[in-house]
Order: C-alpha cells, then structure tokens, then sequence
C-alpha cells in the first residue's frame, strides 16, 4: 500500500473550506427522543485503516469507483495486511460475551459534548515501534471494550510491531504515562486485532451498540489520534452502509474485503485506525479504519480526509472479538471455490444471467460437496444477491463456519437452488 506520513508529523489543513451543516443542530440535549426502528438489512454479529502504527487507508478517486483501496492504514506507520497472522497467548481464554446496546437512534439523543465526556476516558492511543525517533515509530487508536482491559483496534496499527517484535505500548485518555499492552489475538482478514492491558481496578469500557441500526443519515462521532493528537473528536453522518470495499493483494498477500463497511463524512486521519465511530448515544458502532485519497493524489505521502472514510461495523467486529480473547484467532467461513464476475452487459450480449462463475472447485470444498460445477453462475446464497466475486467473499464472511446456506444458481439456462455447508478456511 502506499505509505503514508507517521502520524506524529502534523499536517495544517489549507484555508477555503465550506463549513458542512452540523448534523447534531436542533437537537433537544438529552432529551426523550424514540430511537429508530433497526433496518431491516441484517448484517450478522460473527463478521481497515491505518498504515504502519495506524495510518488510514486511502482509497484512490478511480479505485473508489471500483470500491478498491489503495493506499495506507489509518493509524500511525504500519505497512499493510500482509504480514501472517501470529497471536500473543495462544492459550484458551475464558469465553468472553460482549454485550449488546440499544439500536442507534436516527435523531440525536445526546449531545456531542456529552458523547464525548462519556465516550474518551474508554479510548486509548496505541504506540508501536518505540519512542520512533528514527522515523521508525507509530500511533493509531483503540477503545476499551471490556472493564478487565481488552481493547479493540485494527490489525494494520499493531502488525509492524509484530513483524519486528517491538512493544506495544497505550496511553490512557489525559495520561502521559504509557503502559505494555500484551497482543491477544489479531485477524488481518478483517484488519481487526484484541489487545489487553492490566487492570488493577475496573476500567472505564465503552458500550459496544448495534450497527445493523444503523440508516443513512444518522448522527456520528469518531474519536481516535489523528496526526498523533490524542483525544481528538470529530463528527458527521452516515454516508452509505454495506460498502465492500476491497484492499488489494501486497507483498504476496492476498486481497482483503472490508466487509459491509459504513461509509462516514466524519474527519478521520492517520491515527484515527482503530479508534470507535459513535451513534448518538454514544454506542461504539464501528471502527474507524480508511479513508478516500484526494482524486489525483494516490501516490502521495501525504493525505488526509475529503470526507470519505469507512469503519468496520461493531456487529462484525464483536463476534471477532470475542473469538479472538477465547482462543487467540478468528476462524472465517469459505465455499471453496474460485469465481469470474459476470456483468449485466456481458450477461445481456450471452444471453446469460449476471452473477459469479465458477472457474474451480476445491474438490473436498463447501461448494464441491453442494453439486456444484465449473461454469455454473451463482446468482443468490440466501438473502443476498450474488453481482460478482465480491458478493460471493461477502455472503459467506456474513454466516459462520458449519451454517448451513441455500444457494441458487444457473446451469445452462436451468435455474436451481441447493444447500452448502460453510467450511473453516485454513489459508
């Protein structure tokens, strides 16, 4: 990915800004608002970002048509997600349930200055790599998600440490001391990684809400360390939900999909990674991890946010989570085959019908064991319409290994349905 400045070298954003309307004006305070009904696309509850130590990914102008990240992390300097997964202590935690808020409400409930107050004591800043004097330093963000002192941030702000086998150290909120943080468990798939640091007394936890609630329009806030400056509040929308945005293979990696991503206007910057998008209440419902690339600027060094960011939903991130503190590494569903998208045109000029070819088959696979076939276009597992490849990655992401999912497809010009077994991915 292309690098992106360390987080600590701050940037001054040009004059000539048109100030955006502030979604929170007109609220009533902490007043009795009905919370919204939660949508009814349902993002499942099992499910990046920042550069080297938390820098934000950044997405190019024409590679954002295609939904295509192309730069950085969104935490301090890390280099990607191509590292392989390692995971601290292995050793089997106890089975960790991470509760459920209420549904993000469409008008504001709370007002931004109460969000914040409550919400910053439960984030922390998140320091790889040391002191970084050298210029070989990072920072991203994380929250504490759990009184006992786990804390949830993006894989691509801790794995340069894990690379090199540097400390990972926190700041609390308003302290200048810096505490060891032990690596639990991470998941360059989903660029999510668990962190857990000691704790003597209770600590102040964030409410982990429920993003499937979420609409479009409704009220955020993003906290996290942008530029290195921790504490940092910004605000905004939601843009659009279900982006699937996909950060391509590097250093022999393979491509990663952010899964059902929320697209949000609210600032986010290099040090932002890792960091919680708040609803109006002040719930985490994602983790702030990329951003867009200013159209004809992807190659730069330097970038900041045009108001196109994107978070990891909490809902997907929760069940990674927890999956991570149990056993130190999440397990991810697959169907065990490879795929060529069929588009409308080209559907349209072979009479075919747009979907996911099937180009190979794992023999012993999900898909292999369900009947299918090379060349068969698979157009529906369950619910969700398969357009391309990336649907297919998706809808199996959405369900977890051993889920039983009904799959519709075309053979010739016949088309049938069939059941699949979700297996565990080993690669």
């Amino acid at each position: 990915m292309t690098a992106l400045r360390p987080a600590r070298r701050v940037g001054i954003a040009g004059p000539g800004g048109d100030a955006k309307p502030d979604p929170w004006a007109g609220g009533d305070g902490d007043g009795d608002r009905d919370a919204a009904p939660a949508s009814p696309a349902q993002r499942s509850g099992t499910g990046a970002g920042a550069g080297p130590g938390g820098r934000p990914v950044v997405l190019g102008w024409r590679a954002l048509l295609a939904c295509v990240l192309v730069a950085g992390l969104l935490g301090g300097g890390i280099g990607g997600l191509a590292v392989a997964i390692t995971s601290g202590d292995t050793s089997v935690q106890p089975v960790k349930t991470l509760g459920v808020g209420s549904p993000a409400p469409v008008t504001d409930r709370r007002t931004v200055a109460a969000i914040a107050a409550a919400a910053l004591p439960t984030v922390v800043t998140v320091d790889v790599g040391g002191a970084g004097d050298d210029g070989s330093g990072g920072t991203g963000s994380g929250v504490i998600i759990s009184s006992d002192g786990y804390i949830l941030t993006n894989n691509h702000v801790i794995a340069s440490a894990v690379a090199g086998g540097s400390p990972i150290s926190v700041r609390r909120y308003q302290e200048f001391g810096q505490i060891r943080a032990q690596l639990v468990g991470r998941d360059p798939q989903t660029d999510l990684a668990v962190l857990r640091i000691p704790a003597p007394t209770p600590l102040p936890a964030a409410t982990l809400g429920q993003s499937g609630s979420l609409v479009v329009g409704a009220p955020v806030v993003a906290i996290g360390a942008p530029l290195g400056l921790s504490g940092t509040v910004t605000t905004g929308v939601v843009s659009a939900l279900d982006r699937n945005p996909t950060v391509p293979a590097e250093n022999g990696s393979a491509p990663t999909v952010l899964i059902g991503a929320i697209q949000i206007d609210a600032a986010i910057n290099p040090g932002n990674s890792g960091g919680p998008l708040l609803d109006a209440l002040g719930q985490v419902v994602g983790i702030n991890a990329a951003i867009a690339a200013v159209p004809g600027h992807e190659e730069q060094a330097q970038s900041g946010s045009i108001g196109v960011g994107f978070a990891v939903p909490v809902d997907f991130a929760r069940s990674v989570a927890q999956e991570l503190i149990a056993t130190g590494r999440a397990t991810h569903p697959y169907v065990g085959a490879s795929a060529a998208t069929v588009t409308t045109g080209e559907a349209t000029a072979t009479g075919g019908v747009p979907g996911a070819r099937l180009v190979s088959l794992v023999s012993d696979g999900p898909m292999a064991r369900a009947g299918l076939r090379v060349g068969d276009v698979i157009t529906r597992i369950d619910a969700n319409t398969i357009r391309g490849t990336n649907d297919l990655l998706v809808a199996a992401r959405l369900h977890r290994v051993g889920d039983k999912v009904t799959v519709t497809y075309v053979r010739g010009r016949v088309t049938a349905t069939t059941q699949m077994t979700l297996q565990e991915q080993q690669n």
